[in-house]
């Protein structure tokens, strides 16, 4: 790179983003004026006061083009609210398109309007509201300058109507819903406008917003004339009962602690009250998320947690303040550590048993907004003790035991901005205390974790570059079996005999680390670069409130790519990417190295697909043998490809399949998925999303053996696997008004392996398969049945499957056949702004077999023969506003 290159650069950083050069003014709603009434019709007189928005710019298909309907914008405000009037020209209204869906529906095929608001003035954060031609509403907040939490909601109205010169759309939208510093002068807001023109697939914005430039809300246009904003008082109370009926099939008669019929009542609430014009507190006590859906079934054969989405309301909504990502799917806080299943359990061998599914969550709150310049985010969350009781035998009595201390969850967060936006730099903690007893057995389990660090994030050339990253310190204390468990998980694993530059003490009554990453990127323009390199030490542990699945980690990647936004040829759109990425342990073992090559288009009549291949020369998998040697791990080669039809039909299908082999072995994979939307009226629409997987594994664990041979070592057992699993997601919609809807939502998922001959891992870092695993063969193995419990026997020394078999070890039978069914129906009513009634009925069945066929038709009438869990629940909420 050049001088003069670099020193453009440099003086490009100091320098900010200009401004939009878009502006319209807000009217105020004067003495003598009528504030608008919200009904759709525009007649009201103030708005002729109003300035007019305009002359709006296509996005997509064409960027910076016109587009091919005329929109028009007002804003006026009086003390309470601001108002926004928008006029959607249409040439054709008999061909507006306006699909009913429930509110905050995502997909539905409609054209919309939606206005947004950044009232801090950030050019960063955004609030904003749309509406269909039918009234469906939705709503969302927008930070770091084009991320969406679509999950946030405000108390608003809007009201719309469709005409002879297209359709109208009117909001108010209290000046309680909005974030902003109360001024008697005059205050600048960032505005935009965007509409949606569904059966064209187009989409304008009032303020230009290129497809191919980074930044959203720093492209906002300005909104003056704004003065005299009070503070509002903001509190709102949203209290909340809830009463349910569970049956559950498979309670016993005899069962002292449940009976199959289980009513019960019980009554919560949220509250968010504004401390200043710019700080919220969000509380909830006693919360309950039974309208939440269930988590989609899997089968996890390997070392590491799965990672689930969060669902619940309190959690989701207004969270992106907290949201620290660290690389590799990992996070610094993952709110379903709070209300987790308990930890701790009675053990086998009891006759009956009743364990808290989750930990009561006693109350939470968080402290959300800006002050002086600093974006803050506070959560704190207090979890109850929880006991599993238990009873042994008919002759002994009821016990219990703790299996969850009661628990302080915290994050703090704050950020600050520079050069308009585009420099931004913040910190954060975060931390765990737990309360634990003398003599409650849970001694393995941390007293308390720290993690904390600080982030940056720098846009130059005009916000086509970022450089980004951050810096973490992680710190666990607790009893000797804590920390000895955290080393010995599979995020670490510091008892592997071949670790040398790790060391396993079983006296640490801590464990601390570190972690970084630092990346570059070209996020904006036809062409795409970017690198980043990520470290953690093999003593980072976050997993108390975060989420990791590796420690001790060195990973580095590279992409390049270019991503045409204009339409050419048949395309509207097409990007082709190639990326590069390899990672070591920092004791130098490489534990992989990858390239694909990907790409993606959609045509002019708006079909759409994707392909890529994907090439894994493998390494060294530290995990693999659960604590033993690093294992090589086998080369593999992937493909995948997809498509999809135009959504806006009423039948639009997809599918896409990846292949994938293994290379030296017998190995491979094959996944399809398919979707099939039906859409037979505005009303009604039906989803059906099958999913096929055969996945033969070379080489799957199953188990290992201490003391199983002569010389006194361990064997680490594997298998060939022939793994299928099927599943259907089915969601049907029926929406009677946009406050008034019906979901069902089903997902029969049935997955079946089956384990060949057992192998011995005989020479774990040998090039050659054949070379790493020792094949039993038949007559080192005998297969027996003892008290209805298969197992395999290995290098029996006499007769039978008795004591007097001898066998260096066994295994009992690894094969599974898993049956999983989860449905719910939701009836959603609004019945007035803010307040909702749900009547929710879920289905829960699942059974289990030691049988590896996968025989669809069986397994499937064994699921719906399997004893089920219903339950009926009733959920009323009122929102007060004072």
């Amino acid at each position: 790179m050049s001088a003069a290159v670099l020193v453009a650069a440099a003086a490009a950083m100091l320098q900010a983003s200009p401004d939009s050069a878009r502006v319209v003014g807000a009217h105020r709603v004067a003495a003598g004026e009528q504030a608008p009434v919200v009904d759709g019709r525009l007649d009201d007189a103030v708005w002729s006061a109003a300035p007019v928005a305009g002359d709006f710019v296509q996005q997509r298909p064409s960027s910076g083009q016109p587009p091919s309907q005329r929109t028009e914008a007002r804003v006026v405000y009086d003390d309470d609210a601001v108002y926004v009037a928008v006029r959607a020209f249409d040439t054709a209204p008999d061909s507006i398109t306006a699909q009913l869906g429930r509110r905050d529906a995502t997909g539905i095929v409609s054209d919309w309007v939606q206005v947004i608001f950044d009232s801090y003035h950030d050019r960063r954060t955004g609030f904003r509201f749309g509406v269909t031609p039918r009234g469906v509403v939705k709503d969302a907040f927008h930070y770091d300058d084009g991320n969406e939490d679509a999950t946030w909601d405000a108390v608003w109205t809007a009201a719309t109507r469709i005409d002879s010169l297209g359709w109208t759309a009117e909001f108010r939208i209290p000046f309680s819903q909005l974030r902003f510093r109360a001024s008697a002068g005059e205050q600048t807001w960032g505005f935009n406008v965007l509409r949606d023109l569904a059966r064209k697939e187009e989409r304008s914005y009032w303020s230009p917003m290129p497809q191919n430039q980074s930044g959203f809300v720093s492209r906002f246009g300005t909104l003056t004339g704004l003065r005299g904003l009070r503070s509002p008082r903001r509190l709102e109370l949203l209290p909340y009962a809830v009463t349910r009926v569970t049956r559950d099939e498979r309670v016993a008669d005899d069962d002292p602690f449940r009976s199959p019929t289980d009513p019960s009542l019980s009554l919560g609430g949220d509250l968010k009250y504004g401390l200043t014009s710019n700080l919220t507190l969000t509380a909830t006590f006693n919360p309950d998320f039974g309208q939440v859906e269930a988590d989609p079934g899997q089968v996890n054969l390997t070392a590491f947690e799965t990672f689930f989405q969060e669902r619940r309301p309190f959690f989701v909504e207004g969270v992106d303040v907290f949201n620290f990502g660290i690389g590799g799917g990992d996070a610094l806080f993952y709110s379903r550590r709070i209300g987790r299943r308990p930890q701790g359990d009675v053990g086998p061998g009891k006759a009956f048993v009743d364990a808290p599914q989750a930990t009561t969550i006693l109350g939470a709150a968080k402290l959300t907004g800006r002050t002086g310049g600093w974006t803050v985010g506070v959560l704190d969350a207090v979890t109850a003790e929880e006991r599993t009781r238990f009873v042994i035998d008919d002759v002994a009595g009821v016990e219990e035991a703790v299996t969850e201390p009661m628990t302080n969850y915290g994050v703090a967060r704050v950020r600050r901005d520079f050069r308009r936006g585009q420099t931004s730099v913040g910190a954060i903690a975060t931390s765990v205390h737990r309360r634990l007893g003398n003599d409650d057995g849970l001694e393995w389990l941390p007293n308390s974790a720290y993690a904390g660090g600080v982030d940056w994030r720098h846009r130059f050339l005009d916000g086509a570059w970022q450089f980004n990253g951050f810096l973490l310190q992680s710190s666990v204390q607790g009893d000797t079996l804590a920390i000895q468990r955290l080393q010995r998980s599979p995020a670490r694993l510091f008892h592997r005999p071949d670790a040398d530059h790790v060391d396993f003490d079983p006296l640490r009554t801590s464990l601390s680390g570190s972690a970084g990453l630092v990346a570059l990127n070209k996020i904006a323009g036809t062409w795409r670069t970017g690198s980043g390199l990520v470290y953690r030490s093999p003593g980072f542990e976050v997993n108390d409130l975060g989420f990791l699945q590796g420690a001790d980690r060195l990973a580095w990647d590279i992409y390049v790519g270019y991503n045409r936004v204009e339409p050419q040829g048949p395309f509207r759109n097409y990007s082709v990417f190639s990326n590069h990425v390899t990672a070591w342990s920092t004791g130098g073992e490489r534990a992989y190295y990858a390239a694909n090559l990907n790409g993606n288009f959609m045509l002019k009549n708006l079909w759409s697909g994707f392909w890529g291949v994907n090439r894994n020369i493998g390494g060294l998998s530290v995990a693999q043998l659960r604590g033993g040697p690093a294992l090589r791990t086998t080369p593999t080669t992937e493909a995948w490809a997809g498509f999809f039809s135009d959504r806006r039909k009423p039948l639009s299908f997809g599918g896409d399949m990846v292949v994938g082999r293994e290379h030296g072995t017998d190995g491979g994979f094959v996944m399809m998925n398919g979707s099939v939307n039906v859409r037979p009226s505005s009303r009604f629409d039906l989803t059906l999303s099958p999913q096929l997987r055969f996945i033969e594994s070379s080489a799957q664990y199953v188990a290992t053996r201490a003391d199983a041979n002569a010389a006194g070592t361990p064997e680490w057992v594997f298998a060939p696997l022939d793994h299928t699993t099927a599943s259907l997601t089915a969601r049907l919609n029926y929406i009677f008004t946009p406050r008034l809807s019906l979901q069902f939502y089903a997902q029969p998922f049935i997955s079946a392996g089956e384990y060949d001959a057992l192998m011995e891992v005989e020479n774990p870092r040998a090039r050659r398969f054949g070379e790493r695993f020792r094949l039993l063969p038949e007559e080192e193995t005998r297969r027996c049945t003892v008290d209805g419990r298969t197992f395999i026997g290995v290098r029996p020394r006499g007769e039978g499957c008795g004591e007097g078999a001898g066998f260096s070890y066994r295994i009992f039978n690894p094969d599974f056949n898993v049956r999983q069914l989860n449905s719910n129906a939701v009836l959603r009513w609004e019945y007035r702004p803010g307040s909702t009634l749900f009547v929710v009925w879920s289905q829960g069945r699942s059974d289990f077999a030691s049988d590896g066929r996968f025989r669809l038709g069986p397994n499937t009438a064994d699921l719906f023969r399997a004893p089920g869990t219903n339950v009926l629940l009733i959920k009323a909420s009122y929102w007060l506003d004072f």
